[in-house]
């Protein structure tokens, strides 16, 4: 427990180390880069999994979607600006390499589904015929869970003067939920939450995680709206709106975590990596951001700013 929490810590303020750094330079290449090598960390340690059962997946494909959308959101794609999202901006001014033209500028939200014609493709190629359903389910399955949240959180990140904010949110919200969850199960857990998947998760322990999950988005938002002078007020309308976020938050990281739990365990194995020592892999470290970033995308179109 105790070399958990010191390189559990020890990650995060590494990651809000990044955050900041990009945050007071006024650019976001800090993070692109750690979102780069997480992501490709991530597909190494799923096609690993895959491997473990014999399934097909193109790892190298996977690889190659994930660098060419990373590099598209972090250069050329304009920002969220749907709902929430454009009062978020307070008037910024979006850092970008390459100026698309009007709403050229939102092709970023036509990507997946460049993906989803572009895998089937690729799929059919193969004159394995028998693995070609799997082959292709697996390809957009793997897309959908680890490089389109990816991307989507650095697209989140790239709002002008608020998305570090989201950012910080997101990461409160997630880890604090994650700590509470451990600390609280491992306290007064006497129930199993879904024991084929993980032994060591509890109800209470769920609980307790939505509980500091919404705690601690209800810290960042107040902190981060006075930190901006007010540019949060289209996420803090009011008061307690910061605690319910951060209570979906905590239910899409919790989700995040079982998924990834159900893969480790389909494939026989007890971490998805060695990355880490008393912790695990790389998709051990990211899986409560899995769900997070599409959530927030969808909850910030839809509040009400």
């Amino acid at each position: 427990m105790g070399k958990r929490f010191l390189f559990g810590f020890s990650m995060f303020f590494a990651l809000v180390g990044v955050l900041a750094l990009d945050h007071f330079a006024g650019f976001t290449w800090g993070f692109f880069a750690l979102c780069i090598g997480m992501t490709l960390g991530g597909i190494h340690e799923l096609a690993r999994m895959f491997r473990f059962r014999g399934l097909p997946l193109d790892a190298g494909l996977l690889a190659f979607t994930a660098v060419v959308m990373l590099c598209f959101v972090q250069m050329v794609a304009e920002p969220p600006r749907f709902g929430a999202f454009d009062e978020l901006w307070a008037g910024g001014q979006a850092d970008t390499i390459v100026r698309l033209p009007g709403e050229a500028a939102h092709f970023m939200l036509l990507i997946p589904l460049l993906v989803a014609v572009l895998y089937p493709l690729i799929g059919i190629t193969s004159k394995d015929v028998s693995n070609l359903a799997p082959r292709i389910t697996n390809n957009l399955g793997m897309f959908l869970y680890l490089i389109f949240p990816i991307a989507l959180i650095l697209w989140i990140r790239r709002v002008p003067n608020t998305g570090e904010w989201l950012l910080y949110f997101l990461l409160a919200a997630s880890r604090l939920g994650d700590v509470g969850a451990y600390l609280m199960g491992k306290a007064f857990g006497r129930h199993k939450l879904i024991p084929h998947l993980s032994a060591g998760k509890t109800i209470e322990g769920a609980v307790f995680g939505l509980i500091f999950s919404a705690a601690g988005g209800l810290g960042i938002a107040y902190w981060g709206d006075w930190a901006t002078g007010g540019m949060l007020k289209p996420l803090l309308v009011q008061p307690w709106y910061g605690a319910v976020l951060g209570l979906f938050v905590g239910i899409a990281a919790q989700a995040g975590d079982l998924v990834e739990s159900g893969f480790k365990r389909a494939a026989g194995i007890k971490d998805s990596g060695q990355l880490v020592p008393a912790f695990g892999g790389v998709m051990d470290i990211m899986d409560n951001f899995m769900l997070t970033g599409p959530l927030l995308i969808v909850v910030l179109a839809l509040w009400p700013a």
